[in-house]
């Protein structure tokens, strides 16, 4: 008999999961507590198509109605608890799986995009059962997702941010995650902004890469920053480029940048590179016509952003721009939402 064929019985010992928790971590951690082999329960909640094994922690996990009742019992809290704390009791199987079975409780592990992420460890100290507490994913499917832990002012970041570096001495850092928030409650289309982000944060890792010589004062901040975390050697981590990067969200979002960007003439997008050296704190910033020439260079990824964007608008502006000249009236823009 396999486990998941055993009658399911409420353990000696139960806990309850974090907010976010990915189920085979809650698993772990639940079989972890009641001095069990770290997949037991895994294992145990029901049948497996591809096997089980430690790398399944990584994953989340779809379970049928005969599996997720098994957990519950195992857990020994309501369903519907559950189902609050772990986002996978929510959500089905990927579109391109075949159903599970009905027959029997079954259970389904696959990569979640994105990937889960290191939930605080100060969280999961306080709340363990044992002073070694396994390691707990959480899901990170909602982009309001906070990546610091506020209450022990930690960094998060994602799966790839095994370091919770302490932030008691870089305020800036959970300053920047406040407007990040703040950011993303003043618009509907929360996705857009956290690919935004991302597109921020990989032009201000570039940056960090490649210093552009226009911007002093925030190579100065990103090194200060670095010594403050306690990684002096390495200026290039993306939690050293963060409150940036936010910065430059707060810029790219902007419906009447975009719309400049995408419709002004060439020699008038000096005033955007200008705004954005600004706004990053650089206070001798060049003129306008030289800035987008000798700051940034043709390499630059902003550079690489400006023209990705002018480019989906190119027919439009040229258009625009020919009307003008003919002394024509031209058509007036389209609605600022239309540059998103």
């Amino acid at each position: 008999m396999k486990l998941w064929q055993a009658p399911a019985r409420t353990l000696p010992i139960t806990i309850r999961p974090i907010g976010g928790e990915t189920i085979p971590s809650y698993a772990r951690r639940l079989a972890e507590a009641n001095d069990l082999y770290s997949t037991a329960i895994l294992r145990a909640i029901g049948e497996h198509r591809y096997g089980t094994g430690r790398h399944l922690f990584r994953h989340d996990a779809c379970l049928n109605d005969q599996a997720a009742d098994r957990l519950a019992v195992f857990a020994g809290m309501p369903r519907d608890r559950l189902r609050r704390a772990l986002p996978a009791l929510s959500q089905g199987l990927p579109a391109y799986q075949k159903p599970l079975p009905m027959d029997r409780p079954a259970v389904y592990t696959y990569t979640p995009i994105p990937n889960p992420r290191l939930a605080c460890h100060h969280c999961q100290i306080r709340n363990a059962v044992n002073p070694n507490p396994p390691t707990v994913l959480v899901r990170t499917t909602d982009p309001r997702s906070p990546l610091i832990c506020y209450r022990h002012r930690r960094w998060l970041g994602n799966l790839a941010d095994t370091t919770q570096y302490d932030l008691r001495h870089a305020d800036e850092i959970i300053t920047a995650e406040r407007r990040y928030q703040r950011l993303l409650a003043g618009r509907r289309d929360t996705g857009w902004v956290s690919d935004l982000l991302i597109t921020a944060w990989n032009i201000t890792q570039a940056w960090a890469t490649h210093p552009p010589i226009r911007l002093p004062t925030v190579v100065k901040w990103w090194r200060a920053r670095a010594v403050a975390l306690g990684i002096p050697d390495a200026p290039r981590q993306p939690i050293v480029t963060f409150p940036e990067a936010v910065t430059l969200t707060e810029i790219l979002t902007n419906l009447d940048w975009r719309q400049h960007v995408a419709m002004a003439e060439d020699y008038d997008l000096g005033r955007f590179y200008q705004h954005i050296a600004r706004s990053l704190g650089e206070t001798h910033p060049q003129s306008a016509q030289a800035t987008r020439r000798i700051i940034w260079g043709q390499r630059d990824a902003l550079t690489y952003w400006v023209a990705a964007h002018r480019h989906r608008f190119r027919d439009l502006r040229l258009r625009h721009q020919a009307e003008q000249r003919r002394q024509w009236v031209p058509k007036p823009f389209p609605e600022k939402g239309h540059f998103r």
